[in-house]
């Protein structure tokens, strides 16, 4: 009778499988997780705000001059017609070439080299004014006065070319009426009118 074969005992050998089992389970589950965290991307930083535009400077239109603050400057008389008497007859006079200068100061000066001609009745008229004014004056934006009147000059009259008269220059305080837009003035009053253009710095664009 061969002997019987002891019966082996896996209770031992199972439990230190199933172990083994669970530690590589484990470390597997570790190095993964490992890998990942490793081969993960960076999050991405979140976009910086743009810039706010910077607030554009509004630049205010120039105000137009007042008719008087226009007023101030240097200016050249381009036309000038007046109805005058001369000697008994109702003459139409017309002429250009005063200078005048309003200054900021409330002064006026003009300047006189020109000749105002007409004809009435086959009979030619000439005033000539050679000399020069100052006055005072106050503005609004509609009417200039004057005071203060002083003229040095002469003023002559001539008929056909003949010398009728020649006296010393002078001027009057009536007030006048007046427009003055940018780079045109005209000066009027009752029976004359007077247009001129400002005379511009050198360079100036006219």
């Amino acid at each position: 009778m061969q002997p019987e074969q002891q019966r082996r005992d896996w209770t031992v050998p199972i439990v230190v499988g199933v172990v083994v089992l669970i530690v590589a389970l484990v470390v597997c589950l570790g190095g993964a997780a490992a890998a990942y965290l490793l081969t993960r991307p960076d999050p991405a930083a979140p976009p910086s705000p743009s810039p706010s535009p910077s607030p554009v400077a509004v630049v205010p239109s120039p105000t137009p001059a007042s008719p008087a603050r226009c007023l101030i400057g240097q200016w050249r008389e381009t036309s000038y017609t007046s109805s005058a008497e001369l000697f008994g007859v109702t003459v139409q006079l017309t002429g250009a070439g005063t200078l005048l200068s309003y200054g900021a100061d409330g002064t006026v000066v003009t300047v006189d080299k020109v000749t105002r001609t007409g004809t009435r009745n086959g009979d030619r008229y000439e005033v000539i004014h050679n000399g020069s004014t100052r006055l005072n004056y106050e503005a609004d934006d509609e009417m200039i006065s004057y005071s203060n009147a002083s003229a040095t000059g002469t003023t002559t009259w001539k008929v056909n070319g003949s010398v009728r008269d020649r006296e010393n220059l002078s001027t009057t305080i009536t007030p006048e009426r007046y427009t003055c837009k940018g780079d045109k003035l005209r000066v009027y009053g009752d029976g004359y009118s007077i247009e001129a253009d400002r005379i511009l710095p050198p360079g100036r664009p006219v």
